[in-house]
């Protein structure tokens, strides 16, 4: 059927008012947000590790404020003390100084099952052990090793072939343990009973077996620290009087 002149226009005008609308919808439609991958878990842990990182870089600030302050206003003698007494600090803070403190063991065991033909074997990643010291520093662990191994900011666990590594070390397998020491053990103690990693642990059989001690022994970094960038200037000592 043939479409009269007038009847053209209208279908013309009314396709370029559909196609108008159209336009104005897209454009006006707001982009979806890009989904976030990770869970609520994962971003809660990297806001609280934030959170302490901020505190902590602060509470330095402050200590070193204090320390240049003391240094500034002292004799010879005291500020030779000062910068000894930093050194140490620095020496523990780094993981080089032997601790003997108040704190938690927990205990790395396999699960055990009551029906030996459901028993499955644990399985401890690399990843486990990481999201496990993340949540203790976030809970005020103030040193913390792993079997003997001790944990310093440049510790790495991974896998070297089928085996874990700590410090370039292989870890024996379970049971482990994972020395905590806290100047609240007993908040510490609680924080660990409910959180998240012993889920998470408890899912891949492993369970937790939590001692609170008055005296926790935990060894010294006994490895070698690799530092870039840093070179060492030797001046020239001639034109010193």
């Amino acid at each position: 059927m043939k479409m009269h002149r007038s009847q053209k226009i209208v279908f013309s005008i009314a396709t370029l008012l559909i196609g108008a609308m159209l336009a104005v919808y897209f454009k006006s439609t707001p982009e979806q947000p890009i989904r976030e991958t990770r869970d609520m878990w994962e971003i809660r842990m990297q806001l609280q590790n934030e959170q302490n990182t901020q505190q902590v870089l602060q509470n330095e600030l402050n200590e070193l404020k204090a320390i240049q302050s003391q240094y500034q206003s002292a004799s010879e003698h005291v500020q030779v003390e000062v910068l000894n007494e930093s050194m140490e600090r620095l020496r523990e803070k780094a993981g080089l100084v032997e601790i003997t403190d108040p704190g938690v063991v927990i205990n790395l065991i396999p699960m055990k099952f009551d029906d030996e033909d459901e028993a499955v074997e644990p399985e401890l990643t690399p990843e486990l052990l990481n999201r496990l010291i993340n949540e203790l520093n976030a809970y005020g662990a103030k040193h913390i090793a792993i079997e003997n191994e001790r944990q310093t900011n440049m510790t790495a666990i991974r896998y070297v072939g089928d085996r874990i590594h700590i410090n370039q070390r292989p870890l024996a397998d379970l049971p482990l343990s994972v020395k905590v020491a806290s100047d609240d053990p007993d908040r510490l103690l609680s924080y660990i009973e409910v959180s998240q990693s012993r889920d998470e642990f408890a899912m891949h059989y492993i369970q937790f077996k939590l001692e609170k001690k008055s005296n926790i022994e935990i060894p010294a970094f006994d490895g070698t620290f690799q530092l870039q960038h840093i070179e060492v200037i030797e001046e020239d000592e001639a034109g010193v009087d």
